[in-house]
């Protein structure tokens, strides 16, 4: 059963929005009324989003950015904000995850996930920061159950998050008109993070996982789940410091 929510009006920017998490939480949150811009590296896969949504009668725009690239995260938010005539709130949903052990691990790995999980939210956060003290919104950044509990191969990604969470406190800190939310997520099927990994590497790491005990994988939860836990974070009104969703058994039969 879907859930209602009530986002009539609301300018909403989502960050990440071409695929995965990003994209189920545009798309909730544009058929729960609010105004959105889809934003993400692939322009291609973000208009093809905006153009359903549109078809079906709701308000949405597609914009190219890669949020690794300090122009493009000022000039994205900018362009996002005069499109909307303002901004209400903004969700961070880009991430990375390469399958990599710390030992592996060199200076091109930490930067593309430094750049995108850490650096791309506050050079976003920093161009969003005046519009939403403006309209007193929110600004939402996905975070991951895997900081507390993490795996071999994904202590880059773990890093990272737990990175973002002292990150998201510091805006708080210098921001206090802003709310600042971070919303922790438990594993999500239906996310694109383990496509680049490769067979051969996730059978490798895979075996570390079972020789140490650590295997079978956790419990998996629908995207819908993660969608419907940040647009709620969205329509609700005061201060919400950190909320968590964790997957529970039979989440993905029960969806299916």
């Amino acid at each position: 059963m879907a859930v209602q929510l009530e986002l009539g009006g609301r300018r909403v920017l989502v960050m990440g929005a071409s695929s995965g998490i990003g994209r189920a939480v545009a798309v909730l949150a544009a058929r729960s009324g609010a105004r959105v811009v889809l934003a993400a590296r692939r322009a291609a896969q973000l208009e093809a989003s905006a153009a359903e949504l549109r078809a079906a009668g709701a308000d949405a725009l597609a914009l190219a950015c890669d949020v690794t690239r300090e122009d493009e995260c000022r000039r994205g938010v900018k362009r996002a904000i005069a499109a909307l005539g303002g901004l209400d709130a903004f969700v961070y949903a880009s991430g990375v995850s390469p399958l990599c052990l710390l030992g592996e691990a060199g200076q091109a790995a930490w930067r593309q996930v430094l750049d995108v999980n850490l650096i791309g939210a506050s050079l976003v956060t920093a161009a969003a920061v005046p519009a939403l003290a403006e309209s007193r919104g929110r600004a939402v950044y996905v975070g991951s159950y895997s900081e507390r509990q993490s795996l071999p191969g994904i202590g880059l990604y773990s890093v990272s998050k737990s990175a973002l969470r002292a990150l998201i406190d510091a805006w708080r800190l210098e921001h206090p008109a802003v709310e600042f939310t971070r919303v922790v997520l438990g594993n999500t099927a239906g996310t694109e993070f383990a496509k680049a990994w490769g067979a051969e590497r996730t059978a490798a790491i895979t075996k570390l996982w079972i020789e140490r005990g650590m295997f079978p994988a956790p419990k998996m939860m629908p995207l819908s789940h993660a969608s419907e836990a940040i647009c709620s974070v969205l329509a609700l009104r005061g201060f919400i410091d950190e909320v968590g969703v964790m997957p529970r058994p039979g989440d993905l039969e029960m969806e299916s």
